[in-house]
């Protein structure tokens, strides 16, 4: 059972309830710099679910903090009654709260107003592409200075603490550094000179802070970009925090430009907490572990391992405000997990649009999502147990409708059930495994094995019918896709196709490339194998790389637009394009198919010449078409109807998932 999740403990003058930290994320509910009821109600959402302690912010300290105007503002004395406001709020819903204080420097896009960008040298970042303006001792004055009225700013607000950012490549970061500070006088140089700004910073703060509010300092215990810090480098300077007046050191992983992932999925879960243990040995502080901790049991067992002090738990509050209540109550099952998506949580900071969640339709909407009870309950049958059928099932019955839940396969969960595992989604088996378990518990009947017929409609006499019988895959009208060699994308992800040694796949889209990258990974050693392998020296470390890398298939991948992955989010399209490229997957734009025969396919280049290519086998991922045979034999039927989820249109995870709450919930 759960226990030092649920344990006080105290941050210097502050105490906090329980381990879970709600860290910092940019949410995009401020579009003018002040909180709002949007932002409020999302955050008391948080606190009444049961976090300890939660983190808002970053909040600009200046005009050159951030340059774009929806961050979140601490910068005058105007934003003070705003944020006071929302402290009483969240302190009445029982948590304590920070606020992070952000400074971006080389990252702010101020350039975008006319300002000068801030940082410790001239360069030009990869995150940002603008040229910096070097920081002269006046600026650097000035901006401490800026931390400390913050301060003054957030201690009138009411908030239990501060976090100071030197982390995620931002102006503390950029002034550590040796990639970005070039200086020659007392804050470039050797070590000691470089965190000489952050920790005069933290000293500023800490000063102004006084002993009764407490002072966080966020640190990436690896900045993981070539010619940075290590956590050789990031103990010293967390250690040195600590002495200037820290009250907790806050430790997560890379900047902005690392090119390790940091919050996909690809990072095992808790996978940096490695990077906290690293800093808790050198300071007597509590240590806060970062980075995909979106299970109890996992948080739980990084706190008994005594790598952290307490967890943060950032995207899996999110996706659900009760996960500490419930994990408290016993009730694990019924948590809502991050399935480390990113579509509308990070995409969304980038797309400049508020932040949500694809596995909860509420986040960020709590005021206009009130579940209220129905009263005229009807009788409702649901046709295909995939998002939008069981999340429409879900909200049905706890509004009162009776509702069954029809699923002809013998498991939930429509095509996420079998792609998720042959692509690598791991995690998205959490949604299915809340699904399984609360709706029965909320009283919906659920038949697998049972296909809705006309016939079953006519027997049941349901007042409304449902249809979310999801999609199928799209074949084009040419007889050459009926050869032998031939299979859809689908197949090949459920085992049922078996392709050749020399494989065209023909589609760039999502479903393209992760099918590529599931053939490409055939015949690569295992995680299990790799660790035994490496744990006794068996092999090189580069044949091992090799061994990981290369399989037994030869894939290429053909496109017909001048660019792939276009129907994937901008913070993990570029990790899906890395994977390609070590996998050595050929990928081909630009190329239009035009034949296909037993061991070749010919396809049109963008300069109009015919191109042949040999190939054993030709995999089609083409797109996919709303599965609708149910819906219009259901027509003329006279029984009320509604079509949902890819069924209706073909879109994604979230917004099937949105289709089927928005349904029940106004019905």
């Amino acid at each position: 059972m759960l226990q030092r999740l649920f344990e006080p403990i105290s941050i210097g003058p502050m105490t906090v309830s329980n381990r879970v930290v709600m860290t910092a994320m940019h949410l995009n509910y401020t579009p003018n710099g002040q909180v709002n009821d949007t932002f409020t109600e999302f955050y008391k959402a948080r606190a009444k679910g049961g976090a300890g302690l939660i983190i808002i912010g970053g909040a600009e300290i200046n005009d050159q903090a951030c340059g774009l105007d929806f961050f979140l503002s601490i910068k005058s004395d105007d934003c003070i009654p705003g944020l006071k406001r929302f402290t009483d709020e969240i302190h009445a819903a029982g948590s304590k709260v920070a606020i992070q204080l952000y400074m971006a420097g080389a990252y702010s896009f101020c350039g975008l107003k006319g300002l000068p960008i801030p940082a410790p040298s001239e360069i030009t970042t990869y995150f940002t592409r603008q040229q910096t303006t070097p920081m002269t001792l006046e600026d650097i004055h000035r901006v401490q200075g800026d931390f400390a009225s913050a301060t003054v700013r957030a201690k009138e607000a009411g908030f239990d603490a501060v976090e100071v950012i030197a982390s995620a490549g931002y102006l503390i970061s950029q002034f550590l550094s040796p990639r970005t500070n070039k200086r020659e006088d007392e804050y470039g140089g050797p070590l000691e000179n470089r965190m000489r700004f952050g920790l005069e910073t933290v000293r500023r703060v800490r000063e102004t802070a006084g002993n009764d509010m407490a002072m966080l300092v966020r640190v990436a215990g690896n900045d993981f970009v070539p010619g940075s810090h290590t956590n050789r480098e990031a103990r010293v300077f967390a250690a040195a925090c600590a002495e200037a007046g820290a009250d907790c050191i806050n430790v997560t992983g890379g900047w902005h430009e690392s090119r390790i992932p940091q919050i996909t999925m690809d990072l095992p879960q808790a996978g940096y907490v490695y990077l906290a243990r690293g800093i808790r040995e050198v300071v007597k502080v509590p240590v806060i572990g970062c980075n995909r901790i979106n299970d109890p049991f996992i948080a739980e067992e990084v706190l008994k391992m005594g790598v952290a002090d307490l967890v943060g738990v950032a995207r899996g509050l999110i996706a659900d405000p009760e996960f500490v209540n419930k994990s408290r109550n016993g009730k694990f099952h019924e948590i809502r997990r991050c399935v480390a998506c990113n579509q509308r949580c990070f995409d969304h900071v980038f797309q400049l649009l508020p932040v949500g969640c694809i596995v909860n339709p509420r986040a960020g909407k709590e005021r206009e999502t009130v579940i209220t009870p129905t009263d005229k309950p009807k009788k409702i049958l649901v046709a295909g147990a995939g998002p939008a059928g069981c999340e429409f099932s879900l909200i049905a019955t706890q509004r009162g409708h009776k509702v069954t839940l029809c699923e002809k396969g013998q498991e939930i969960g429509g095509q996420v059930a079998w792609s998720a595992q042959a692509t690598s989604k791991h995690d998205f088996h959490y949604l299915f495994d809340y699904y399984r378990a609360v709706l029965p518990e909320s009283g919906v009947e659920v038949r697998l094995g049972q296909e809705v017929t006309p016939e079953l409609v006519d027997q049941e006499k349901p007042d409304l019918v449902v249809v979310a019988t999801g999609a199928a895959p799209f074949k084009p009208p040419i007889d050459a896709v009926d050869a032998p060699n031939v299979y859809q994308a689908w197949d090949v992800l459920q085992g049922v196709s078996q392709t050749g040694q020399k494989i065209v796949v023909v589609g760039g889209g999502s479903v393209g490339l992760e099918t590529a990258l599931y053939l490409a990974t055939k015949g690569t050693i295992s995680p299990e194998m790799l660790y035994f392998l490496t744990l006794h020296d068996a092999e090189t470390p580069e044949v091992l790389r090799e061994l990981i890398k290369k399989g037994i298939k030869e894939v290429t991948v053909i496109e017909m637009m001048r660019k792939v992955a276009q129907d994937v989010g901008p913070s993990t399209r570029w990790v899906l394009l890395k994977e390609l490229d070590l996998r050595g997957i050929k990928v081909i734009t630009g190329a239009k198919m035009k034949d296909i025969a037993a061991n070749h396919v010919i396809y049109t280049d963008a300069n109009g010449m015919d191109i042949k290519l040999e190939t054993d086998s030709v995999v089609l991922a083409m797109g996919a078409r709303p599965e609708r045979s149910l819906a219009e034999a259901l027509e003329s039927s006279g029984v009320e109807l509604k079509v949902i989820g890819d069924a209706n249109k073909i879109g994604k995870i979230g917004e099937a998932i949105d289709q089927g709450f928005s349904l029940a919930a106004e019905l």
